[in-house]
């Protein structure tokens, strides 16, 4: 039945449809949103469903945030918020932003939750759901079922059973974060994938003055939840090397994990001992760990839990990044950041990465690890096509040479930037918007 709503409550609750017994109620149970003629598909939309978790600290968030915000003020669909925020500091005009959003999505998860139970329904427009391995989705995603649903995915397992390509069968589009994914999806025979790349704030992130946090260092960034897959073991294996003959440079990281558990793995290739402590305040002791692996203090300095917003102050702080990580699903939004400052970046090139570097016949932007060598310690059972481990040697050649070489490292820096005003967020939600419009109006 559809629910009864107060006249306070937006015009989208009007089309929220109860079901019983867990399952979502029928297609023809779901009342239509009349609309004008439009010109194109996507203006055809009059509201877009996010079953997702906004953070301040995870990749995730960051792109749902965006999302949630170019929505808001581009003057298209509306924005409907499906899950509540965690770990959520918006800034005080984002804080305005998406305060009735906010209050929209405390009022319709009250209409699915009476009585203590929460019953599955279904909206009548389409829904973004962020996607976990197996093609499943977050608890809201169970809740809320769009006309229709639309996945978004990044992955890092290449084996895909078929199961899990029927399981894909229940969206009709599958949005995939790096052309990588997309590849890997289609020759599994996932069908109805589209590539739509993270982009960045170019409020936040643009090229700005030096802010060195200490007069006559040189200082290098890495960022990225610690585990095997980042390659952070690579990076302080090779800056060990570095700073033996640099003792004027700085390792400045944020590698904080919110699940301490998960970065054992980051000492099995031997390149590092042991794994950070976890301090009682739950994060990782990353200072020390790097006293254990032969660094001298205050040479890693760890920025703890960094909120989105403050990063730019960190960044604008640093000579160069480098992520020499062994898996990237997406195009690593940290990274897109680094070169959308205009910073040096190193990267890995492998996966996701591929997306950032070019091609041969383009001017480099960005410093390219070119030797890719067989990933030796990947999760038992997992496919890992197109991974690669960065060589500890030619990290340490090309910290070198950003030491060496300012001139050419400011280039790349430069040219990296102007790649990155065509990866803005405005464009690329607009990108996605026009995916969601084509899996209804084909």
């Amino acid at each position: 039945m559809v629910l009864r709503t107060s006249a306070t409550l937006p015009r989208w609750a009007l089309f929220v449809c109860r079901c019983t017994n867990g399952r979502p109620p029928s297609r023809n149970s779901i009342m239509s949103v009349d609309s004008s003629p439009s010109d194109t598909p996507a203006q055809r939309l009059s509201h877009i469903g996010l079953a997702w978790e906004l953070t301040s600290v995870t990749g995730w968030g960051v792109y749902g945030t965006n999302v949630l915000r170019q929505l808001a003020v581009g003057g298209g669909p509306a924005p409907v918020l499906l899950k509540q925020p965690a770990r959520f500091t918006p800034d005080p005009l984002d804080a305005v932003i998406f305060a009735p959003l906010l209050a929209q999505q405390q009022q319709l998860f009250a209409m699915v939750s009476q009585g203590g139970r929460v019953t599955p329904a279904n909206l009548d427009f389409p829904v973004l759901k962020t996607l976990f391995p197996g093609f499943k989705t977050i608890t809201a995603g169970r809740v809320f079922f769009g006309k229709p649903d639309i996945g978004v995915i990044f992955f890092e397992n290449t084996r895909i059973t078929p199961e899990e390509v029927s399981a894909s069968r229940a969206y009709a589009r599958i949005v995939a974060g790096s052309t990588w994914n997309r590849d890997v999806l289609r020759a599994h025979g996932v069908q109805g994938v589209e590539l739509v790349l993270q982009g960045i704030d170019p409020v936040l992130f643009h090229p700005m003055p030096r802010r060195p946090f200490r007069s006559g260092t040189f200082t290098v960034f890495s960022g990225g939840k610690l585990e095997a897959r980042k390659g952070q073991d690579i990076v302080l294996a090779a800056f060990r090397r570095f700073h033996a003959r640099h003792p004027d440079s700085v390792l400045v990281t944020a590698w904080q994990n919110a699940w301490p558990e998960k970065t054992h793995d980051v000492a099995h290739s031997g390149l590092v001992q042991g794994v950070p402590e976890t301090r009682a305040d739950g994060t990782l002791d990353i200072g020390r760990w790097a006293v254990t692996n032969g660094l001298p203090a205050g040479s890693v300095l760890d920025m703890g839990w960094v909120a989105h917003k403050d990063m730019p102050r960190v960044l604008a702080a640093c000579d160069a990044a480098v992520f020499a990580s062994r898996n990237e699903s997406g195009t690593n939004l940290p990274a897109m950041e680094c070169m959308a400052m205009g910073l040096p970046t190193v990267v890995s090139a492998n996966t996701g990465h591929l997306d950032l570097i070019g091609t041969v016949h383009e001017a480099p932007r960005v410093f390219a690890l070119r030797d890719q060598r067989p990933v030796r310690h990947a999760p038992a059972g997992w496919g890992t096509d197109g991974w690669g481990a960065s060589s500890v040697e030619e990290l340490e050649s090309v910290l070198e040479r950003l030491y060496t070489d300012r001139d050419e490292a400011r280039a790349r820096g430069r040219r990296a930037a102007e790649f990155m005003c065509t990866l803005t967020w405005s464009g690329q939600v607009k990108a996605l918007v026009d995916v969601v419009a084509g899996a209804i109006h084909p």
